[in-house]
């Protein structure tokens, strides 16, 4: 059939099992435990109709479900998301529907739609005993009423005064769509705004919103005629396009004292308490510094330090954003285990006074971690040890609180090994060890314009030192330093390093120099360098609803201003390139399944100058790209794909300047064994990496990114997985074939080439792979 691919006759087990599998997997829902002969709730559905389209439709669909009448909702508990079963499904009463409607309406009208119908029906199938009823809701919600304007009648001048100047930041905007949810929201807002300027005890009672009173004027009997009729008109108009008018006002209290803005008076840090302590026993030493006081039991932080992070300041207008900028400030330096800010007012003298009180974290900490990953292909045995199987030791000391300052070090040591096959049992040998020092603060030689606006500012200062062995391959040593700064805002953090630092040196053996004498070229990327980089990180989150959407944006460059220096560019060994990659995730979560999505897409570019004059002819290995892997394209060993359609390096690692993937998952629970959840998913992955040219070389050829060629050089894998969720870490085991093979390209581009059911690829991994 065209555009299917062709499939090879020892394929066709597989396939027909594929389409057995989807069979089941989307099978019918059987009852259980329901009063037989009785007409019982067998399925709800809901269909929205008129000028809604997709995602929009699909979301109110999903809403209208949630208002269902709980006898009308069927719960249904799948096993490997192959067999739904029906428990206790509820005896039909058209009660149910009758209330189902109400609240149907009520949501839409709480979203803005007041014209709305719904219909229902049932209809009845008979099965033995079973009396199987499924309900069907039509709704046409109409015309969505639109925002019209906003005004403020706020009785205190003050708050007046202060809710025209913050307009512009209003969420009522015109011609948005009505719903209470955002005028409630919009209250908040004002609140918040109030409160950010002196007014402590203004709240959310204070203040409320009044719409159209259109309607209600036309019902005065001594309203003048011509009034009437502009009223009328302006009814017609608003049936054509509804709208709606809003104003803010502030509620009227009987003996109730005027608002009043309240100043911080005295401001205590207590930063060394104990839970469950009678501190009232304990002696204590009290400083005063700026006008607070720190009363501590034991020298435990610098008073200076503890100043630094308050932001209620004594003498100043209490704002409430400075409240929250303490809390998080004390809270994000991890030398709490908790931080309390209590606050006393008096009404009197309109002055508020601040506790901090502060409950140490453990200092020190010792942890150690065991790792272990598989890539296991090849094998008619799922379950045989073969091809690398590796074993990591961690070792991590930390400390919370460097020199009094909560200053964070880390140190970890760690050693691991991969295995092979029985003639080369140790593949690799790895060991590390780094030194990380986290400063609260930013340390520069220069003053940040506006740092006390930024949040969470960290400097951190990294040493690390390490040894690799791929045995009968290289080993490469390693040492490096960097400095870097981390900040937020909001939902995105921010990492810059001015100064990486990176010394290389690497081991040839034979196998590798024979791999030198095929690919020339490879001796740039694989020799002793120097690394002398920016890094720029760029993350952001955003959660709404059951939707997580994630980006990382990363840009690093080498020798763009240490490459100056010639006896650092040419005899030096600095390599010179810039490079950069973006990492998108997406994830829907349903009820009984969620969906994850996964793009990934990464470009190095070298541009220095070599001994003899030529220029570089790609990234050190070290920093190129590669796929395969537990986390990657899973069909492939690590290291084992690409570059691109080239079948010339089949034996030896892979590496690329230029990588591109994509991956999807669907996850779904299976059952439970006590408190460990067991989960599978079906995933596909699909990418790969290339060089950027292939310098005239044949043993390269195919090797190269072409747009011309991108469809033969991706490869897809395909697989399902099992994964066992211990809550605080999860342990994966994926299963994946090679569905397309960029190196078979020539044969039907690639498509289900050596495919058979015992030449997949095992994989072993703990968490997520995205």
């Amino acid at each position: 059939m065209a555009g299917f691919p062709i499939i090879r006759t020892g394929l066709f087990p597989l396939y027909w099992m594929v389409l057995a599998c989807m069979a089941l997997l989307f099978s019918c829902t059987v009852p259980r435990k329901y009063q037989a002969n009785k007409p019982f709730v067998f399925k709800t559905n809901i269909a929205v109709q008129g000028t809604l389209e997709g995602r929009d439709k699909a979301d109110l669909e999903l809403r209208l479900a949630n208002q269902l009448d709980d006898s009308l909702k069927t719960r249904t508990v799948s096993f490997a998301g192959i067999r739904r079963t029906l428990v206790k499904p509820a005896v039909f009463d058209t009660n149910y529907a009758n209330r189902s409607v109400l609240f149907m309406n009520a949501l839409l009208n709480s979203i803005g739609y007041y014209q709305a119908k719904i219909n229902w029906d049932s209809t009845l199938r008979v099965i033995g005993k079973q009396q199987r009823v499924t309900v069907n809701f039509t709704v046409v919600p109409g015309k969505n009423l639109k925002m019209d304007s906003l005004g403020f009648a706020l009785s205190d001048t003050g708050l007046q005064a202060l809710a025209i100047k913050n307009r512009s930041a209003t969420l009522l905007k015109k011609g948005d769509p009505y719903s209470q949810q955002v005028v409630a929201a919009e209250l908040d807002r004002l609140v918040e705004v109030f409160k950010d300027n002196g007014y402590f005890k203004v709240s959310r009672e204070d203040v409320y919103a009044e719409v159209d009173t259109v309607l209600a004027a036309l019902i005065n009997p001594t309203l003048d005629p011509f009034e009437q009729i502009r009223l009328l008109n302006e009814v017609r108009l608003r049936r054509e396009h509804p709208t709606i008018n809003v104003v803010i006002k502030q509620r009227a209290r009987d003996n109730a004292a005027p608002p009043k803005k309240y100043y911080i008076k005295q401001v205590h840090i207590h930063p060394d308490l104990r839970l469950f302590e009678d501190s009232s026993q304990a002696s204590v030493d009290t400083v005063e510094l700026r006008n607070i006081k720190v009363i501590g039991h034991e020298a435990l932080f610098k008073p200076s330090f503890l100043v630094k992070n308050n932001s209620l300041l004594p003498g100043q207008l209490f704002r409430q954003k400075n409240y929250y900028k303490t809390v998080n400030a004390f809270s994000q330096l991890g030398a709490w285990q908790q931080v309390n800010v209590d606050l006393f007012a008096n009404d009197s003298l309109g002055t508020i006074d601040a506790d901090i009180n502060l409950y140490p974290a453990k200092k020190q900490s010792l942890v150690i971690d065991l790792e272990a990953t598989r890539n296991a292909g090849n094998t008619g045995d799922v379950f045989a040890v073969s091809n690398l199987f590796g074993v990591g030791l961690n070792i991590g000391l930390s400390n919370r609180n460097l020199a009094r300052e909560s200053v964070r070090s880390t140190t970890n040591i760690r050693g691991g090994v991969e295995l092979g096959t029985k003639t080369n049992l140790i593949q690799t040998l790895q060991g590390s060890l780094s030194q990380n020092f986290y400063f609260p603060r930013f340390i520069t030689p220069f003053k940040i314009a506006h740092e006390e606006k930024i949040n969470s500012a960290r400097t951190i200062l990294n040493i690390n030192t390490s040894y690799t062995d791929r045995r009968n391959f290289f080993s490469l040593g390693s040492i490096s330093g960097a400095i870097g700064y981390e900040w937020s805002r909001r939902n995105k953090v921010f990492y810059y390093s001015p100064l990486t630092v990176e010394l290389f040196r690497l081991g040839i053996t034979d196998s590798l120099d024979r791999l030198f004498a095929k690919v020339p070229n490879l001796r740039f990327s694989f020799n002793n360098g120097l690394v002398i980089t920016q890094n720029f990180v760029f993350k952001s989150l955003v959660s709404r609803a059951n939707r997580i959407t994630s980006l990382k944006i990363g840009v690093e460059e080498s020798g763009g201003i240490f490459g100056l220096i010639p006896k650092l560019d040419k005899k030096g060994g600095l390599y010179r390139y810039v490079k950069s990659d973006l990492e998108y995730h997406h994830l829907i979560k349903r009820k009984r399944a969620d969906w994850a999505f996964r793009l990934y897409g990464g470009i190095g570019i070298p541009y220095g100058k070599q001994a003899d004059g030529s220029t570089e002819t790609g990234l050190p290995f070290y920093k190129s790209f590669f796929a395969g892997g537990p986390n990657s394209m899973r069909a492939w060993q690590v290291r084992r794909l690409g570059p691109g359609s080239s079948d010339s390096l089949q034996t030896y690692d892979r590496f690329g300047d230029i990588s591109l993937e994509g991956n999807i998952e669907y996850r779904f629970n299976l059952f439970s064994i006590g408190t460990v959840k067991v989960k599978s998913a079906l995933f596909s992955d699909v990418g790969n990496i290339w060089n950027r040219t292939t310098f005239n070389n044949p043993n390269l050829a195919n090797t190269e990114f072409k747009p011309s060629r991108l469809y033969r050089d991706l490869a897809v894998a395909a697989g399902t997985s099992l994964r066992f969720d211990f809550s605080y870490f999860l342990v994966r085991f994926d299963w994946a074939y090679k569905v397309k093979n960029p190196v078979y390209s020539k044969t039907n581009a690639g498509w289900f080439q050596n495919v058979r059911l015992n030449t997949g690829q095992f994989q072993l991994g703990i968490g997520y792979p995205f």
